[in-house]
């Protein structure tokens, strides 16, 4: 595995790059949390496999792993995105990759979702595992109110609890959350980052995205997760004729660990059969 920082605004990626020898075909994985940084996926055996067959490349996000940024300043979509070009411009460059494909899962689909909306010139396909996307602001606001059982046992206070009634934007917003939020007293990166992205995370939506999206698109839901629930991505993506859609039973929000073989054999398929066409 090689390792190497790239600079960019306000602060140095941490890339790691495994298997280059397939670089004919790469994938770049965005992880999720928000905040869980790339070590948290790559050393699973699902993504070992694959990088038995692709160049894999991984890199921490702004504010994760060693890839160090103030989250106290705010993370715009703007920052985020571009990053994840500057790798892959890089990695392009880099590496004289043929094929490019992007995957993200859970907070890494949604960041992957936003990249689409800026650029995908230099992709040759998107796959996403269990995005965690909503396509209205109701659903955004149902995940917020679903996590706040998670909010309320990290913030513990109770003038922290009677905030909780606010709208996400307005509870991100107090001085007293935010003191606490980024104090060594919380042990979250996640809600870290939730926080520096709260002036937009929850009012993004994604309505018809993927009716408009060119990009071959594969994705794959648990029917079980209790944090991304299914129902969304079948509603929007369950009539399109130009994705590759896979809901699996019995399965949560870990698909690469829940169903660890099915999630390498359709990843890779689906890169296969791109390749031929």
């Amino acid at each position: 595995m090689e390792q190497y920082f790239l600079e960019t605004d306000q602060c140095q990626l941490k890339v790691y790059s495994i298997n280059p020898a397939q670089s004919h075909t790469a994938i770049l994985f965005l992880h999720g949390g928000p905040g869980s940084g790339a070590m948290a996926l790559m050393g699973l055996p699902a993504f070992q496999l694959l990088s038995q067959n692709f160049h894999c490349l991984y890199f921490d996000q702004r504010g994760c792993g060693d890839s160090i940024y103030d989250l106290k300043k705010g993370l715009s979509i703007e920052q985020i995105t571009s990053d994840v070009l500057h790798v892959i411009q890089d990695s392009l460059q880099r590496f004289h990759i043929q094929k490019f494909y992007l995957w993200g899962g859970s907070f890494g689909g949604y960041l992957a979702c936003l990249c689409l909306e800026k650029f995908h010139n230099e992709l040759s396909g998107i796959i996403l595992s269990s995005p965690a996307i909503t396509f209205h602001r109701q659903q955004a606001l149902s995940f917020y109110q679903a996590m706040q059982s998670q909010y309320n046992q990290r913030l513990g206070e109770n003038h922290f609890l009677q905030s909780i009634s606010l709208s996400p934007e307005d509870f991100f917003k107090q001085d007293d959350v935010r003191e606490f939020i980024f104090s060594v007293n919380n042990p979250s990166h996640s809600l870290q980052h939730i926080c520096a992205m709260s002036d937009w995370f929850f009012q993004h939506h994604f309505h018809n995205f993927f009716t408009h999206l060119s990009l071959p698109l594969l994705i794959m839901q648990g029917e079980d997760d209790p944090i991304c629930q299914y129902q969304y991505i079948d509603n929007e993506v369950s009539h399109l004729k130009n994705r590759e859609y896979h809901l699996y039973e019995n399965c949560g929000h870990e698909i690469f660990c829940d169903c660890k073989e099915d999630f390498v054999k359709t990843i890779t398929e689906f890169i296969r059969r791109n390749e031929q066409c």
